[in-house]
């Protein structure tokens, strides 16, 4: 053994790789036990409850194992990374709880199971099969899907189970407190959009009585508060975001406008998005929640408030719920009250290696006995909490009224208010709307948010006067853009030629080992001038294999795949056509890209503003001054702390009516200078000036220079490379500047600022290439917002790769952002030889 020729080592290494990842392959794929296991991915349901249910099914059918998690996401719905990656990797759950909204995009990328001859293959005398007359009509067409255009029946790829619809919610004590009552003095809820405009300005209170931009204390209602969104709005209204074939987008439609501008009207009865939204912002849950607590007399939400919020936390609150107003034009045609409903559903990726064992789970999930079971462990841990029970709504009609009828009406211990909740819940349960099951879907609702928070905050109101249009129409035009964009690429047929990987792996392959076979050849024919043998050479590239291996697996690999897929047309589930340069020029015609572009190049400020406080940092560090340690640790110690822990700080430090930050800005402009200044500044402009301190995150014109302040913070990891710099600086520069009589500013200008440059080069260029990738900051404290103002480069690579599947677009956002960044270190570099010394002696 001591004697092992290389080659055989080397191929016992490999044999040894591949036989641990066959085993682990296997052990993934089959119980230890002999038992078929089944991956449940349960998601937010996943509790004691649902481990007492499979116990009693791996009773019921001992052939089966489950495995079940909740196959965490931060968006289960529109980011679902890990479960994308599973279905792509063919190694999915088994079943998933799902998101209903969500199944018509996954299933037109054939992602999942169609489970319609599951439920036909049943057998009709058995007891526990499903059965679809049972559930809501609406429920099941939300969990089927058929291409936009199509006039086949719809295809079935969800069970669906917890439902929901929206109500309004009413503090009928602050309404009586207002004045807002009948003629028998009893609180009167709003009836038309007339009447809920007029109550959210009546029941609305400011900081300055009457001024309603000095910041809200109480919020009568605002349509973006709780749950409702464009989609509520639009529908009462008459209207929809989608035409019924599903190949048009609408959002331009006469109702659509209508109701964007009746909750941009709202807003701005308000004091504008910016201020309503600044308000939320130091809203809590759980007991804090701000409707307990009359900090929100009304709002729209949905129906898991009443059961999780509510009944929990204040079963004694004189409520109401009501159907949300609606026009008065459209309640005089006589149509009656509208919501949107929604919900989950079980449902089987497409490379699930047990399907028909995944479908057995998903029919005893779907039995009474198992939903009443459930329902009744929920109400006895309620119970012995000392809380109030309110049970969910179940998909199956027959289920959900069996469960009201147990818990709600026959209960004589229910409160009223409850019980005439729960029949309004009932009622609007049978004819909800639903979103367009699309394979837009997505993207729609992105838009529309896009397009709500554009029109609140008036983005296109410059714009709006110039070419005499509505500005709410304008918004709406521009993000329903995309959306048609998408359809439109659906109906033409796809491109003829599917990607070949082969060639491609075989050409990257043969360099490989053409490169590795140039070494072997240089080493073999240098080995006598160089001194080294042919052994030693072998066991440095075995001992650099797995950096080698590593580096041409999972970063060689990836470049060469995401130069191919820049001219594809690929989402991951299905496979790659050739599109030719369609990804490029779809990129430079998208005007978000140049916005995204501007934030990006905006946040270059930073890289002068961190250098320089390092800089600052550095210079009081090698000044020699006493507690040199303490200093050192505490300039340090932001560095040190995690990205996100960093982010949830400063969103708490920019909170712009609690924080510390605020609160002080606010006492400086409350000074007599700061008065004096907006008196000077009144007396030479036609509108009022007043000092207040910034909203930050909420408006556009601060949210940018917040993350420059977060960033500035942390400008201690710089102060390292300073101090290393200043700390190479010859002395007897100094001393001989001083023998000639140059001060402290001429020694640093003429001394270390030239010996430095080596290292302003540095940081310049890192902080260029960390600035045009920047992304941790905007993904968590601002989502992009607001009105796109933090939707940089990288974030919106980001959203097109990972939330709307798009990886060929993506990956030509990725090699446009490799080319800018390369030319920007170029130029930097051929600039640097006439500014940087590198010469200390």
């Amino acid at each position: 053994m001591r004697h092992l020729p290389l080659r055989a080592a080397v191929a016992l290494f490999v044999l040894f790789v591949c036989a641990v990842s066959y085993w682990t392959y296997r052990s993934s794929a089959e119980s230890t036990d002999g038992r078929e296991d089944i991956v449940l991915w349960a998601g937010w349901m996943l509790g004691d409850d649902i481990y007492g249910a499979i116990d009693r099914f791996e009773k019921l059918h001992p052939q089966y194992h489950v495995i079940a998690t909740t196959g965490t996401a931060q968006d289960a719905t529109g980011d679902a990374q890990r479960l994308l990656s599973a279905v792509a990797g063919a190694v999915p759950p088994d079943a998933v709880f799902f998101d209903r909204f969500a199944i018509g995009e996954w299933a037109s990328k054939h992602a999942l199971e169609d489970l319609t001859p599951y439920v036909e293959r049943q057998d009709p005398a058995d007891p526990h099969r499903i059965d679809l007359r049972d559930y809501y009509p609406w429920s099941v067409e939300e969990a089927s899907y058929r291409p936009p255009g199509s006039t086949e029946p719809r295809h079935l790829y969800g069970i669906p189970t917890v439902a929901d619809a929206r109500l309004l919610y009413a503090n009928l004590d602050l309404l009586r407190q207002e004045g807002l009552t009948d003629d028998r003095g009893e609180p009167k809820l709003p009836k038309t959009w007339d009447d809920l405009r007029e109550y959210a300005k009546r029941l609305s209170r400011y900081r300055i009585a009457g001024r309603p931009d000095s910041g809200l204390v109480r919020l009568g209602f605002a349509p973006n508060f709780g749950n409702s969104f464009l989609y509520m709005f639009a529908f009462e209204a008459g209207g929809r975001l989608l035409s019924a074939d599903g190949l048009r987008a609408t959002m331009d439609s006469a109702p659509v406008v209508r109701a964007l501008r009746f909750m941009t009207d709202v807003y701005d009865d308000l004091g504008g998005a910016e201020q309503v939204n600044a308000f939320q912002e130091s809203f809590q849950t759980g007991p804090l929640d701000p409707f307990l607590k009359g900090q929100v007399a009304m709002k729209i939400d949905g129906n898991w408030y009443l059961e999780n919020t509510l009944g929990d936390w204040k079963p004694d609150m004189n409520f109401a719920l009501a159907p949300a107003p609606m026009p008065a034009d459209e309640l005089a045609k006589g149509r009656s009250p509208v919501t949107w409903a929604s919900g989950w559903a079980f449902v089987i990726p497409a490379t699930s290696r047990h399907k028909e064992a995944a479908f057995e789970l998903i029919r005893y999930f779907r039995t009474w006995q198992v939903v009443d079971r459930l329902d009744q462990s929920k109400r006895e841990r309620k119970q012995n909490e000392g809380r109030l029970y309110l049970p969910a709504v179940d998909a199956n009609r027959r289920f959900t009224e069996r469960i009201f009828q147990q818990n709600i009406f026959r209960n004589s211990a229910m409160p009223a208010a409850f019980k005439q909740g729960y029949q309004t819940l009932a009622a609007l349960l049978e004819e909800p709307l639903i979103r367009p099951v699309s394979p837009v879907g997505q993207l729609l609702w992105r838009q529309q948010i896009r397009a709500s928070d554009a029109a609140l905050g008036h983005k296109y109101a410059m714009e709006g006067k110039t070419s005499g249009k509505d500005e709410v129409a304008i918004a709406l035009e521009r993000m329903q853009e995309p959306v048609q964009r998408q359809l439109d690429e659906l109906v033409r047929p796809l491109p003829r030629h599917v990607v070949g990987w082969i060639p491609y792996v075989s050409a990257y392959v043969a360099s490989i080992v053409a490169f590795l076979g140039a070494v072997l050849y240089t080493s073999h024919r240098r080995r006598r001038s160089h001194g080294y043998k042919m052994r030693e050479t072998g066991a440095a590239f075995l001992f650099a294999s797995p950096w080698i291996i590593g580096f041409a697996v999972l970063t060689g690999g990836p470049i060469l795949c995401s130069i191919v897929l820049s001219f594809t047309r690929y989402d991951i589930l299905t496979e790659a056509r050739y599109v030719g340069l369609s990804n490029f020029k779809d990129v430079f015609a998208d005007p978000v890209f140049y916005r995204s572009l501007l934030n990006t190049a905006f946040m270059v400020l930073r890289i002068p503003l961190i250098m320089a406080v390092g800089l600052v940092m550095a210079l009081l560090l090698n000044s020699g001054v006493r507690g040199i340690a303490v200093y050192r640790t505490g300039l340090y110690l932001p560095v040190t702390m995690p990205i996100v822990a960093s982010c949830l700080l400063w969103i708490w430090i920019f909170n712009s009516r609690t924080s510390f930050l605020n609160e002080g800005l606010r006492f400086c402009f409350d000074s007599l200078p700061a008065h004096a200044f907006e008196w000077v500044v009144n007396r030479f402009t036609s509108e009022p000036f007043r000092l207040d301190a910034p909203l930050w995150l909420q408006d556009p014109r601060f949210s940018k220079l917040a993350l420059v302040v977060m960033n500035v913070w942390a400008a201690g990891g710089g102060m390292v490379i300073w101090l290393a710099g200043l700390q190479s600086i010859p002395r007897q520069l100094y001393e001989a500047a001083n023998i000639d009589g140059a001060g402290a500013i001429r020694r640093f200008w003429h001394i270390t600022l030239p010996m430095l440059s080596p290292y302003i080069l540095f940081n310049s260029i890192v902080g260029l290439i960390g600035t045009m990738q920047i992304f941790t900051e905007a993904y968590i404290m601002t989502a992009g917002g607001p009105l796109d103002s933090t939707l940089f480069y990288a974030y919106y690579l980001f959203r097109q790769a990972f939330q709307f599947f798009r990886m060929g677009y993506a990956s030509a956002l990725a090699w446009i952002l490799f080319a800018a960044v390369l030319a920007l270190t170029v130029i930097q570099l051929r600039l640097s030889k006439r500014w940087v010394h590198y010469d200390h002696t």
